[in-house]
Formats: C-alpha cells, sequence, structure tokens
C-alpha cells in the first residue's frame, strides 16, 4: 500500500480549534496530517499562525481588519455564540463530520446539530463522542465516563461501574451499548 494519501476536499472532517491549548502538540499534529479544514475563533488566528498551523476559516468577534488577513482566509462574523455560523458554514460546505479542540464538553451546546453532523470533541487526555449507540473492542482496565445514558447499568456489559459516569472494562472484548432515544456523551481515553 502506498504512504502517498489524496485528500478530497471535505473528505476528512474538519478540524475546529475552539481552545489550541486544550490537546497536545503530537495528537495535534495527527489531526493535522490529514490536511482537514482548520477553523478557529478570531482569538487564536494569530497564536495558531504563530506555529505554522494555516488556518482556512475564522469565525469572528472581534473584527479582524481584512486587510491583515491572509488572502484565502474566510471570516465568518458572529456576535453571541460561534456554534450556530460554525455549523452553517460545514453544512454550506457538504462537511457533516468535525473534530472540535475544547475544553467545552456539554452535551447540551452540541445537541441541535447532532441529527446532520458527526461531532468528536477533543481535550487534554479524552476525545468524546456524540452518539446513540457504541460498539467498541476495548483492553481490560480502559476507562470510559458516559454521561446522558438513562438505561439500567447492568445492561452495559463488560463494563464496571466505578462511580456516577465512570466505568471500566472488565476483560479484553467488546462493549456495547444499545440504540438509545437521546444521545450519550461518551468519552474515551487518548
Amino acid at each position: 500500500m502506498s504512504s502517498h494519501h489524496i485528500v478530497r476536499e471535505n473528505q476528512e472532517p474538519a478540524l475546529f480549534i475552539a481552545n489550541p491549548d486544550c490537546l497536545a502538540d503530537d495528537y495535534l499534529n495527527q489531526l493535522l496530517e490529514w490536511s482537514p479544514t482548520i477553523i478557529t475563533l478570531s482569538e487564536h488566528y494569530d497564536l495558531l499562525k504563530s506555529r505554522e498551523i494555516k488556518v482556512d476559516v475564522v469565525v469572528d468577534n472581534q473584527g479582524l481588519d481584512t486587510k491583515e488577513i491572509e488572502e484565502d482566509l474566510v471570516l465568518i462574523p458572529y456576535s453571541q455564540d460561534y456554534f450556530v455560523p460554525l455549523f452553517k458554514y460545514l453544512d454550506e460546505k457538504k462537511n457533516h463530520a468535525v473534530n472540535i479542540l475544547t475544553d467545552r464538553v456539554n452535551i447540551v451546546d452540541y445537541e441541535p446539530y447532532l441529527e446532520e453532523f458527526v461531532i468528536i470533541l477533543l481535550n487534554a487526555d479524552r476525545k468524546s463522542l456524540l452518539l446513540k449507540k457504541y460498539e467498541k473492542w476495548l483492553p481490560k482496565g480502559y476507562s470510559l465516563i458516559i454521561e446522558n445514558y438513562r438505561g439500567n447499568v447492568e445492561d452495559l456489559k463488560n463494563l464496571n461501574h466505578l462511580d456516577i459516569n465512570r466505568y471500566e472494562v472488565a476483560s479484553d472484548g467488546f462493549i456495547s451499548i444499545l440504540e438509545q432515544d437521546n444521545y450519550l456523551l461518551i468519552s474515551e481515553e487518548l
């Protein structure tokens, strides 16, 4: 197999950097290798530029001067919450998957967009998925945080319940959470 990859536009999830300091550089570099569309907030644009990260889109609430930015950079203004313009832009570009670097891991913020978008939240030590069902092979001792689960804990096979939302894989193998009516926030170790 060739090590050369041809990545078509919007084939890879977009990368929205809401907080550039919440993920270790080695993980960030792994995401950047796939040449995603990179979106950030205006307050992080200069920092990312100084780190030689090519930003494609800035969601701007600071009135950036268009004369001082790169020629092909897209500016999207917003005044209150950046989620509406962010997801509107992604929808217009037909890119319905996004990785978000953020410490804002609250399912309520993302719920309005979950029917149309695959959203993965990344921060210091966790990758958080927003889904209605979950199945994955995991090693014994692996830690999961499962929020918004409304079923019986006994129905969660191969998981030991540690406390409120924390679980540990009981033995090497598959764990699964059957289809739920609501979205779950499942946080995996990085």
